[in-house]
């Protein structure tokens, strides 16, 4: 019943409805809604970076904003495959052959 009334008039014209009302309510954004949002835009959480093979891409900054230093986005998404040696050499400790070895029988990209 709830869905059915609530489809019958915009977002906009719901919260101005609620506007005042002392009820706790709040738009349901969508992605689009989101991220175009004003306070979404004034606290900088979209930034557009380079990326290799997509070009300018956005993506969510850090949600935590300190006064002294304010985290950045360091890198674009890494490509398939980009960190699959430096994973498995330093952090699993695979040696060159074992390394060769899964990438010909198509175990890693």
């Amino acid at each position: 019943m709830v869905e059915a009334e609530l489809q019958l008039r915009t977002t906009q014209e719901w919260l101005d409805i609620f506007e005042g009302s002392g009820m706790p309510y709040a738009a349901v954004n969508d992605i689009q809604g989101t991220v175009n949002h004003p306070h979404v835009l004034a606290r900088n959480m979209i930034e557009e970076v380079e990326h290799p093979a997509c070009g300018k891409v956005k993506l969510v900054n850090h949600p935590v904003k300190y006064s002294r230093v304010e985290p950045k986005i360091r890198t674009p998404p890494p490509l398939l495959g980009q960190h699959t040696d430096e994973v498995l050499r330093e952090l699993l400790g695979f040696e060159e052959e074992e390394i060769t070895g899964l990438r010909e029988g198509k175990t890693v990209a």
